[in-house]
């Protein structure tokens, strides 16, 4: 097999998605202070989420001050969260597996999310200088790009006129990255990273491979990406 595409997922695959959300809390902890004069958000937050606790986090912190803040805190905190400049970077890893592609093979993304946060995640990272063509679902409203559709991944496959069997999809989650491109032809590679979100997530629609990360080591393991290994420095 001769690759001629390798796409990517971003969050947990080429960073640690919970960088992000520490980061959020961070942005939202200084508005709060500066603006509110509410002090404690950051730590009971960071303590929320580490609990495993997803989804209602700002109203859990702020429920027992709402009577001092304005009736639209949680929006506030959540445009603070969103449209935030992360402080967040690219895993060791990942950076190099990027760097071994430059020059070798096409490379596209491919991300879920709100789309002010997912352009901010890709600022911060640099990623649209390391990856050919970027793709954010929440930019095209006008039709359901989110994973599971199809429609991001055959974009990419037309977009660089090459054959679904010669494209491979790198993401963590089993639950959507993996259904379209597997139905496409692509081979598909997990990356269950430690401390990932999805981590522990298991289900029927897993991908062909199965790797922690994205070192030289790993690579290896997986047929059709082991002409990159050769270029990489990240052993382990």
């Amino acid at each position: 097999m001769v690759v001629g595409l390798v796409v990517f997922d971003m969050d947990d695959t080429l960073f640690l998605e919970r960088a992000y959300v520490e980061s959020g809390f961070q942005a939202v902890s200084e508005m709060l202070a500066a603006e509110h004069n509410f002090t404690s958000f950051f730590e009971r937050a960071w303590q929320e989420f580490q609990s495993g606790r997803r989804g209602d986090i700002f109203n859990r912190v702020l429920h027992d001050s709402a009577s001092l803040l304005p009736s639209d805190i949680v929006d506030l905190c959540i445009t603070s969260y969103r449209s935030h400049e992360p402080r967040i970077e690219l895993l060791t890893d990942s950076r190099d597996f990027l760097a071994a592609c430059r020059g070798r093979v096409r490379t596209g993304l491919i991300t879920d999310g709100p789309r002010l946060s997912q352009q901010a995640k890709i600022r911060s990272l640099n990623l649209a200088e390391r990856i050919e063509r970027v793709i954010v679902t929440d930019e095209h409203r006008e039709e359901d790009w989110a994973k599971p559709s199809p429609i991001a991944y055959a974009s990419l496959q037309e977009w660089f006129g090459v054959r679904g069997r010669d494209c491979v999809y790198i993401g963590d989650n089993p639950r959507k990255d993996f259904i379209s491109p597997r139905r496409l032809g692509w081979r598909t590679v997990r990356v269950r990273r430690p401390g990932g979100l999805h981590e522990r997530v298991e289900t029927v629609d897993d991908a062909e491979f199965e790797i922690p990360s994205l070192t030289r080591t790993s690579v290896t393991m997986i047929d059709c990406l082991e002409f990159l290994a050769d270029e990489m420095k990240c052993a382990k």
